[in-house]
């Protein structure tokens, strides 16, 4: 009986650390600059567009409040992808955007975050077919939003998961795509 009483207080404890906001043990903190790498999930949203590949990821940035970053993000995404016997079918965009990021502590390791960015896109296919309006290689503008969420397992690296939706103008009409990753993140001092 003692160790189910046991059991539960542990549980308890933990399950307090993981859902109130706790001071930043392992989290960024005002002054300090961060960067992740991630490797992605990348698909267009168009109907045309074929199935989803992959993407790859770059944040750098500085704490300007224990809560707010400001940086800059560059990706490499393929957003739509088809082999179909020798031939490949591709579209690549290569975002380069100024971003914000709003962190929310929920624990002492443990930081949730919305983010913002706005900037370029540099649009490059390689098409059998055009996908939506993009036919030919272009720069266009364009922004992102997106949620994440960071665990900084040893106080100065971690890992994280963020979701974000990209959209950036065409010729005729507005294109869009969503990228899923997992990161590496590490604040350096």
């Amino acid at each position: 009986m003692k160790i189910t009483g046991i059991v539960k207080g542990i549980a308890l404890l933990l399950f307090c650390c993981l859902v109130m906001p706790g001071i930043a043990v392992g989290q960024a903190t005002k002054g300090q600059f961060v960067a992740d790498f991630g490797a992605a999930y990348a698909k267009a949203l168009d109907s045309d567009a074929k199935s989803g590949f992959a993407g790859i990821d770059l944040f750098a940035g500085k704490m300007i409040t224990n809560n707010i970053c400001l940086g800059l993000g560059a990706g490499a995404d393929i957003i739509s992808y088809e082999k179909v016997g020798d031939l490949h079918s591709r579209l690549a965009v290569i975002p380069l955007l100024v971003k914000a990021k709003y962190f929310v502590n929920l624990g002492p390791m443990l930081q949730a975050y919305v983010s913002a960015g706005a900037g370029a896109y540099r649009v490059s296919p390689h098409l059998n077919e055009p996908i939506g309006d993009i036919k030919y290689s272009m720069n266009q503008p364009g922004g992102a939003v997106g949620v994440g969420i960071d665990y900084w397992f040893l106080l100065l690296q971690g890992i994280g998961f963020s979701v974000e939706y990209h959209m950036f103008n065409t010729d005729i009409d507005p294109f869009s795509y969503f990228v899923a990753r997992v990161e590496y993140c590490f604040i350096k001092l």
